[in-house]
């Protein structure tokens, strides 16, 4: 999987529509590291099943050991997804889209990746799961 800084400019795959990256990390680059509220992680777990610009190939971690990465998904947390192989894309309230490796997950939760704060209520508004209190996201 190729590197990309979070938030630059989106430029993977062609796509119509401007989005900034977050979570394409590559071992030979630092990453920012935190706690992140667990409904970011909830959230991402709900959209991963859509399947946002699916690959033929699986890119597989380069942090561990683990062969093959799988989450419980889906708004019923009953679906198996196995991660590397797409994307998961949200929208932000003012606008702005963010393209994720689904593998982020992973990264987040076996590799302490704190994805930037937008991103992050950008995820928890696209599944649902925006409340009235705060999100805690912790570099």
């Amino acid at each position: 999987m190729t590197y990309y800084p979070d938030l630059s400019p989106y430029s993977y795959d062609d796509s119509p529509r401007a989005m900034l990256n977050v979570g394409w990390l590559s071992s030979a680059h630092e990453y920012t590291r935190g706690v992140v509220d667990e409904r970011v992680m909830d959230a991402l777990k709900i959209l991963c099943v859509a399947h946002e610009n699916q690959m033929r190939g699986l890119h597989h971690c380069e942090f561990c050991d683990i062969d093959r990465s799988f989450v419980l998904g889906g708004p019923a947390g009953d679906t198996k997804v196995l991660l590397g192989s797409a994307e998961i894309r949200v929208e932000g309230a003012d606008g702005t889209c963010y393209a994720a490796p689904d593998l982020v997950i992973h990264y987040m939760a076996e590799h302490l990746y704190c994805p930037p704060e937008d991103f992050c209520r950008a995820a928890v508004r696209a599944a649902g799961l925006e409340t009235n209190g705060e999100l805690t996201v912790v570099e």
